[in-house]
């Protein structure tokens, strides 16, 4: 139970990782509410594996709206090539320097568009030639992902194989030619169960049999983490392969070290990166990850890309995680809108990470920004206190907001169990929504949970932030 700190009556409704699944994002279709993706190779950002190791990217969710104007169509053949002077390369698309401004998820393209991006990152072949299409009608390119396998006793199958080569000779007779095509990418994070020898070179096979016949796209394969074994075996076993790809998310700022201490000699592209994973994150006592505020996502984000952009003589650009949602550990860790939740009074808004997406790559700024959460607590204690409660006890929370535009913010409220879920786990009680940013709940029985707040601005765009606590 949960009443506002007033007293006031409140409006109630009744509720409601890993692995190695795929899938494709038919561009700027909205997904259905609250829609969830798995992990590995094309799933939800795991939890990670081996220090520096991350999950793959995940489906997208919440539909919400169209964005602003598309851009002009992509200019060009679209020819790719890189130049390499020394130490330096550049990337190059129909002779001149293109600069990856990237973003994994399919979600409002239009909005992607004006807010500065300029490509798009798929972790798998399906409806391949429908988003070129939409991509290339918004000024877009698209990494085209061709999803491989982290189990390892598959790269011995020849069933399997015989598959795969099937798929990457269809999709060369389908798009090699399509001016939105910038690059190829073999596979997503196979290093997390598959980084041997017998995987790498098949993976160097498919690049010699696209090579043969696209020579005006490049071909990477992406690694999980910053992980110069990794890229080493890579250029060990797979030497064919043009570009490295890799997932990264607080140490993103690390890549470039890790691919300069490698023996990979070629450039690279940080294929994600977002906010701090759940798994390189602090932890309360009993072992549940604190997320950071949405405010916090906001400056993680822009760090990080700067910092990915700062070494221009290696990294080709980056591709920022998620543009649209996903539920892993929460419904709002990785995406960049929330969901839609009839229940909450919430459906796709806008977080700040867009905004600062936005500034990062020189678009139009939003005539509205999202509201800047920045703080949480519950019983006086901030989430870093490991809140701990008895049943029945009732408990005060308060979060710290603030709209840069003044806008007048309303508040929805829930407690969700807190157990690692990739599908959204069932609310446990009625949301509260309402005008106060103070709250007193009433403890469930014992278990684990968190409480969420969503603040609302009323213009599409929304912060957030939750808090762990245990109930004894």
């Amino acid at each position: 139970a949960m009443s506002t700190a007033s007293g006031a009556p409140i409006q109630q409704w009744a509720c409601a990782g890993t692995g190695n699944q795929t899938f494709a994002i038919a561009a700027n279709a909205p997904p259905p509410a609250g829609g969830s993706g798995g992990s590995g190779s094309g799933g939800a950002p795991g939890t990670g594996g081996s220090a520096g190791g991350t999950g793959g990217a995940g489906g997208t969710g919440g539909a919400g709206g169209t964005g602003g104007a598309g851009g002009a169509p992509v200019p060009g053949a679209g020819h790719v090539s890189i130049a390499h002077t020394g130490d330096t390369f550049t990337l190059l698309r129909d002779g001149q320097p293109y600069p990856i401004k990237g973003i994994d998820g399919g979600f409002r393209l239009d909005l992607a568009r004006s807010s500065g991006a300029n490509s798009m990152r798929t972790y798998d072949s399906g409806g391949a030639l429908q988003t070129l299409n939409n991509l290339q009608s918004r000024g877009m390119t698209l990494l085209l992902g061709i999803s491989m396998t982290q189990n390892n006793t598959l790269y011995s199958d020849d069933t399997w194989k015989n598959g795969k080569r099937a798929e990457v000779s269809s999709l060369l007779g389908q798009v090699k030619d399509h001016p939105a095509l910038l690059m190829w990418a073999l596979g997503n994070e196979i290093n997390l169960g598959a980084d041997t020898q017998i995987a790498w070179q098949f993976v160097g096979e498919l690049t010699r049999m696209i090579h043969a016949q696209d020579p005006n796209h490049p071909v990477m394969t992406v690694i999980a983490g910053d992980n110069a074994t990794a890229m080493s075996h890579v250029a060990q076993w797979a030497p064919e392969i043009d570009v490295m790809g890799v997932n990264a998310y607080k140490r993103s700022p690390n890549v470039d070290a890790a691919v300069k201490s490698s023996q990979f000699r070629g450039p690279y592209v940080v294929t994600e990166f977002g906010p701090t994973g759940q798994w390189e994150t602090t932890n309360t006592s009993w072992g549940s990850p604190l997320e950071q505020t949405s405010a916090d996502k906001a400056t993680s984000y822009l760090q990080r890309y700067q910092a990915i952009a700062s070494h221009p003589d290696r990294a080709f650009g980056s591709y920022v995680f998620l543009w649209g949602q996903k539920q892993e550990v929460t419904p709002t860790w990785y995406g960049m809108f929330l969901e839609t939740q009839a229940a909450l009074g919430i459906a796709a808004e806008t977080l700040p990470t867009v905004d600062s997406m936005a500034a990062a790559w020189g678009g139009t700024a939003p005539q509205n920004r999202a509201p800047a959460v920045t703080a949480l607590t519950l019983a006086g204690k901030t989430a870093d206190a490991s809140v701990t409660l008895a049943a029945g006890q009732a408990a005060p929370a308060a979060v710290t907001a603030s709209d840069p535009d003044g806008d007048a913010l309303s508040f929805s409220w829930e407690i969700l169990p807190d157990n690692n879920a990739t599908t959204r786990p069932a609310r446990v009680g009625a949301p509260v929504l309402g005008t106060s940013p103070t709250l007193t709940i009433t403890t469930p029985a014992a278990g684990n949970y968190r409480l969420h707040v969503y603040v609302l601005d009323g213009k599409g765009h929304a912060g957030t932030a939750n808090i762990p606590f245990r109930v004894m």
